[in-house]
């Protein structure tokens, strides 16, 4: 019984304290292992989120940008490129606008003329550029109509194909400097006359400064250019720019769907762009141009219809950063876009340090204004 029980020994407390010496090495690098997978998973899922931000908002540009001119460009020598834009909303007056965050600092665009596409440099967050797009239905065939009589609210033409009630339209004359978005109540067809009946939430016969849409009508020559139904969310005139929080938003100005700016989509913090520019009138981009440079703000490319006639395509560069996850000096202290271009058009955005600790991404696009390449010399 006595060497039974003298067979039976424990651990000794040397051996216990080694056993837990050894467990806790093991417990804090089975630890460190799990912190460094999830730190890395979450980098991981903050660099796809800002890819897709990237992604995200060029594909959202291309859409706007690509469309712009749709129902009018053809009548550039018509009187509507550059003419200056009066809407308004059951008697609410849309244009010119009065803008709230993060277009609070637009200017120029502000109260936009008619033009596919017009840039105010560094008016956005970070010191970003604004885009003013504007477009219709392409079912229309870019083709403006005549108008071939006036009497009251009724205007008469050739034709009135493809036009419905509801439709908005822009009525514009050569000679004269203001234009204005309307919509049709009406439309008669006949042996005896083709015309529509001006009405509705978006007509508006004067406004405060600028000559009413039946004077503008009844000059020689007059024309509309029918941009779409409201139902379709035609036309499109919008601001496109970045705002607080690295935020890519959306105004329409027109306010078919919504009357305050919509997020298109988070993680951008900068929106850069240049002109492409046909300088020779051969239908080919020539050589890029700032958008602040002189002769090309917005207010002197505005004031210019053979301007906004040059412009053939826009430059994008979009800069776009991670969130959630800080890593001391991760970038460098200068981030470069429109590189490829010569130092004549090379941007340097300098970072802080705060800013370092984020990982940032760069992605520039040349869009094309299809438009403005189709326009009749």
């Amino acid at each position: 019984m006595k060497n039974s029980l003298s067979k039976q020994r424990g651990m000794t407390l040397v051996e216990l304290m080694v056993a837990m010496t050894v467990g806790l090495f093991l417990t804090l690098g089975m630890t460190a292992v799990i912190v460094q997978s999830l730190r890395q998973q979450s980098i991981s899922t903050s660099i796809n989120t800002r890819d897709q931000a990237v992604v995200t908002a060029l594909s959202q540009l291309d859409n706007y940008v690509r469309s712009a001119g749709s129902g009018f460009s053809n009548g550039w020598k018509l009187g509507f490129f550059g003419c200056q834009l009066r809407a308004a909303n059951a008697d609410k007056s849309l244009l010119p606008a009065t803008l709230t965050a993060p277009f609070s600092s637009v200017t120029s665009l502000a109260a936009p003329v008619m033009a596919p596409l017009v840039i105010e440099a560094g008016v956005g967050a970070n010191g970003s550029d604004v885009l003013f797009v504007m477009g219709g239905n392409g079912a229309f065939s870019n083709v403006p109509r005549y108008v071939s009589k006036v009497s009251g609210d009724t205007l008469s033409f050739e034709n009135v194909i493809g036009l419905k009630s509801k439709d908005l339209l822009i009525v514009a004359a050569e000679e004269k400097r203001d234009c204005y978005l309307s919509q049709i109540d009406s439309v008669s067809s006949s042996a005896a006359e083709n015309s529509i009946t001006l009405g509705g939430p978006y007509f508006l016969s004067s406004q405060d400064g600028a000559e009413s849409v039946a004077s503008i009508a009844a000059a020689t020559p007059a024309f509309i250019a029918p941009l779409g139904g409201v139902s379709a969310a035609y036309p499109t005139m919008s601001l496109l720019g970045v705002g607080s929080g690295d935020v890519l938003f959306r105004y329409d100005l027109l306010n078919l769907k919504s009357q305050t700016p919509q997020p298109i989509t988070d993680g951008v913090s900068h929106l850069l762009a240049l002109y492409g520019v046909d300088t020779d009138a051969d239908g080919k981009v020539d050589s890029w141009v700032s958008p602040a440079a002189s002769g090309w703000t917005a207010s002197e490319v505005m004031a210019s219809a053979l301007k906004i006639r040059q412009i053939l395509a826009v430059r994008l560069a979009v800069v776009a950063r991670s969130h959630g996850v800080n890593q001391a000096n991760v970038s460098p202290g200068k981030i470069t876009v429109f590189n490829s271009l010569g130092n004549d058009f090379k941007r340097e955005l300098s970072l802080s340090s705060e800013q370092r600790s984020q990982r940032y991404r760069v992605m520039e696009i040349v869009i094309p204004l299809r438009n403005n390449l189709q326009i009749e010399s």
